[in-house]
């Protein structure tokens, strides 16, 4: 009873977010939106479906859906379950999903320590741009692992003061861009970043200008023949 407490609630905090921003700059301004699995909600879901506004929101592997096609409740991967590693398969009948009609899409993939793992998408419409719009969401994640334990541990500073970790939030973002841009010049014109085989980079592009700057920083080491500032001033 409490889980389901905190769900509806969690769900409403969601809902009066969205109210408020669609107040101040309308709905139209929304193209949709994207979220982890730590998104789905029974009102919450009804509350986007009920005002047409479009989601790619991932769900979690055991989530359990009613496919009318089958005509049982089954677990979500299963109908991702044959695919190749890799592959990619919007499934193309509705499905029930917290009371909610809508549509999966889906992946088989291994993650970062080897195991085999499901990506599934849930969205309102049009799931065959689930995977297009829902690759922009890993950008976000790059941000906040740069921001916290991959970058500038941001979590765990001890300050209370809003005016003070405004600034300090404001400093580590301009941080955050600067060594974005040097690891996206080092990527493009110096050394490509390696790619393993599960497809993705050995080292972020943030990490990577992080990792050189630091060495500049740290030792004057230099390779680069642009002046590091003039990267802050790129667009």
């Amino acid at each position: 009873m409490i889980a389901v407490i905190k769900m509806f609630s969690l769900d409403m905090q969601r809902i009066d977010l969205i109210k408020t921003y669609i107040e101040w700059f309308g709905k139209e301004s929304i193209d949709c939106l994207l979220a982890d699995r730590e998104f789905v909600g029974d009102k919450w879901l009804e509350f986007l479906n009920q005002n047409n506004i479009r989601y790619y929101i991932r769900i979690r592997n055991n989530f359990k859906i009613y496919s009318y096609q089958k005509q049982q409740e089954i677990k979500a991967f299963w109908l991702f379950n044959n695919l190749k590693i890799g592959e990619f398969y919007h499934y193309p009948k509705i499905v029930e999903l917290h009371s909610q009609r809508c549509y999966l899409s889906g992946s088989k993939t291994i993650d970062r320590n080897g195991k085999l793992e499901f990506l599934i998408i849930v969205s309102f419409n049009k799931p065959e741009q689930a995977m297009v719009y829902y690759k922009q969401r890993w950008q976000i994640e790059t941000l906040f692992r740069g921001l916290k334990s991959s970058g500038f541990n941001i979590e765990d500073t001890h300050v209370t003061d809003l005016e003070r970790l405004e600034k300090l939030f404001s400093l580590t973002m301009i941080a955050f861009v600067w060594c974005y841009k040097i690891g996206d010049f080092l990527d493009e014109n110096i050394q490509k970043i390696i790619i393993k085989k599960h497809g993705r980079r050995a080292v972020s592009v943030f990490k990577y200008g992080l990792d050189y700057l630091s060495k500049f920083l740290l030792t004057g080491f230099k390779s680069l023949e642009n002046n590091l500032f003039c990267f802050l001033s790129c667009t």
